[in-house]
């Protein structure tokens, strides 16, 4: 079953591997981690403007804790744990995919692991978290703008779907998890 799962993630992998061709620029735009500055800024701007302060610096923490959960949990004990090469890393793949070349020519490659996706996790948990928090409204094209930078990291050959969509799962649960937690303690502050 592995095999068949692997074979099924290489086979979309090697399908949405930089096609087209010159969206690789604005691929490598997306995927810098200061695509994640304007989301972020977004967020504590709408926190800034919630009219229970208390409850703003608890969702001030419940976004930190969200972020930096997605990235510590995916990055520190998921990928080490996991050991699944990164596309880039795996020899029979790395030669058929298009990845990004730096001006020196070498080219992008990642880290060594990839699974499961940090940017993945970090962007679905924060869309996640500020859908939770301020409603779908507007809010929801941050799920846009994490679907484009998830894209982005299959586009690049750096990860497999399967890394990104269980990258994103991962990092909505985990939102959910902050955002009852929040509530939790929102509703334990003002009852207190």
């Amino acid at each position: 079953m592995f095999d068949t799962l692997q074979a099924w993630d290489e086979a979309l992998l090697l399908a949405l591997n930089g096609q087209p061709n010159w969206l690789r620029d604005a691929a490598w735009i997306v995927t810098s981690k200061w695509c994640f500055v304007p989301a972020i800024l977004l967020v504590l701007m709408g926190l800034y403007r919630m009219a229970d302060s208390r409850k703003a610096w608890i969702g001030f923490a419940a976004v930190l804790m969200t972020f930096t959960g997605t990235d510590a949990i995916s990055s520190r004990l998921m990928k080490p744990g996991f050991e699944r090469l990164r596309p880039s890393h795996t020899e029979h793949l790395s030669k058929q995919l298009q990845l990004h070349t730096f001006d020196d020519g070498t080219p992008y490659r990642g880290g060594k692991y990839g699974f499961v996706s940090s940017h993945a996790a970090n962007s679905f948990g924060l869309a996640t978290f500020a859908i939770l928090l301020f409603g779908a409204g507007v809010w929801r094209w941050l799920w846009l703008w994490a679907a484009i930078v998830t894209w982005s990291r299959v586009y690049l050959g750096v990860h497999y779907p399967g890394d990104i969509v269980l990258g994103s799962l991962f990092g909505a649960g985990w939102a959910c998890a902050c955002f009852t937690l929040m509530n939790r303690l929102s509703s334990t502050t003002s009852t207190a």
